[in-house]
Order: structure tokens, then C-alpha cells, then sequence
């Protein structure tokens, strides 16, 4: 199908710096910064560290955008409110929020300027919600993401988001697609044919003995022909 080919710009790289301690954080993001184009302040590090760690992030990094994955089940304003105050870029919200709580992200997305990802990690037929979902504005500013995503307890028994992204891919007018969960280098190959704006990758970086050498070799695998 047409809409299933990569047509877009190649896709950017983001790291999910899902760790508890922001100097944990830091040291990760200075090893692999240069081939990074989105650094996330992932859920557990700002549980843990507050909201400064996106703060600092973006003091460290300047150039980089800042992803605040807060999930957002409620509040939506205040919360990217708090993001866009610590210099967020992204923020995230549950796709399977009320569609007030979401519309509420794209009210503050709108007076803040920052973009909102919705995360279909916990969505139990998430083409049907990026159908409803993708029509939610706010003064016309719409998603500006949706995250095909498999969470990390259920990537324990072996569920991939690439199983999903064949029917999410081809939902007509959808926001633009972000992938994550569990992705690892020999998995771009697989991805790259379809219209992919990020690719999240975590653990296959930040656990690994030679995070630079492997953020690198993902890069590269991103920008091959």
C-alpha cells in the first residue's frame, strides 16, 4: 500500500533514559549524544528525580530535543504545563486517556509550544483509539505523535510493537508514528520500510557493555540505503 512506504525524512533516533538516578543519566547521554537526535527523561528518572532531570537535560543539551515521558493519564494541562516550564520539547500522554485529558495536552501544547506524543502502550485495540484519537485538537493543533509501543513487562513475554505497526501504519491522516519497546539493532531493517518519524530505543543502548559503539552502529543502520 502507498501510505505503507517510508515517503518521509529518515527517521530520527531517540533514547529512552529509563534509569533512577540523574547522574546515571547524564554519564548515558554523554556517551551516546552524537548520534542521539531526542534524548528522553524517561518515566522512572523523572519519578525519581523530579521534573529537573528534563530541566537539566535541556541545560546539558541545547541542541537535542527533550522527550518528557510523563505518560499523562489526568491533568493533562497542568502536567505539559510542568513539562514545557523544565524546557521539554515532547511530552507524552496514555492514548487511552478521556479525550478531555487529551485535548486538555494540546490546549497547553498550544500556549507552551511543544509537541505531544500519544502512547498507545496501554491500548487494547489501538488502531480503533488512533482512529478517535487523531482527530483531537485544540484551536487546530492536533498529536503531533503517536507511539506504537510495547511496554517492558510485556516485551518479558516476547510481544514486539513491530506486530502492530503493519495496521497502525496504514490509518489515513494519523499523527506522525514513533516506535518503541524492546527494539534492537538487527529490528531497523524491519522498521525502516514504513513511515517511521522516531525510533525509541532503550534498554538495547543503556544496558548494553559499549553504549556508544551500539548507538552508532543503530545510527548508521538508520541512515543506510
Amino acid at each position: 500500500m502507498e501510505s505503507l512506504k517510508n515517503l518521509d525524512p529518515i527517521p530520527r533516533l531517540q533514547v529512552a533514559l529509563d534509569l533512577e538516578r540523574l547522574d546515571d543519566a547524564l554519564k548515558l547521554a554523554s556517551k551516546v549524544a552524537p548520534y542521539i537526535d531526542i534524548l528522553e527523561a524517561g518515566t522512572p528518572l523523572i519519578k525519581s528525580e523530579g521534573i529537573k532531570a528534563v530541566r537539566i537535560l535541556k541545560e546539558t543539551y541545547p541542541d537535542k530535543l527533550i522527550c518528557a515521558d510523563l505518560k499523562i493519564a489526568d491533568a493533562g494541562y497542568l502536567e505539559v504545563h510542568m513539562a514545557a516550564k523544565a524546557n521539554a520539547d515532547i511530552v507524552t500522554v496514555l492514548a487511552d486517556a478521556y479525550n478531555i485529558t487529551i485535548e486538555e495536552t494540546l490546549r497547553a501544547a498550544d500556549e507552551f509550544k511543544v509537541e505531544i506524543m500519544a502512547d498507545l502502550i496501554m491500548s487494547r485495540r489501538p488502531k480503533k483509539r488512533l482512529e478517535e484519537i487523531k482527530t483531537l485538537n485544540y484551536k487546530g493543533r492536533r498529536l503531533s505523535y503517536a507511539l506504537v509501543h510495547s511496554g517492558l513487562d510485556r516485551q518479558e513475554s516476547r510481544h514486539s510493537p513491530l506486530s502492530e505497526l503493519k495496521s497502525l501504519a496504514d490509518v489515513y491522516n494519523c499523527p506522525k508514528l514513533a516506535i518503541a519497546g524492546g527494539i534492537k539493532l538487527n529490528d531497523i531493517p524491519k522498521i525502516k520500510p514504513y513511515t517511521i518519524d522516531i525510533i525509541i530505543i532503550g534498554g538495547a543502548i543503556t544496558k548494553s557493555e559499549n553504549p556508544t559503539k551500539v548507538a552508532k552502529q543503530i545510527k548508521e543502520a538508520i541512515l543506510k540505503n
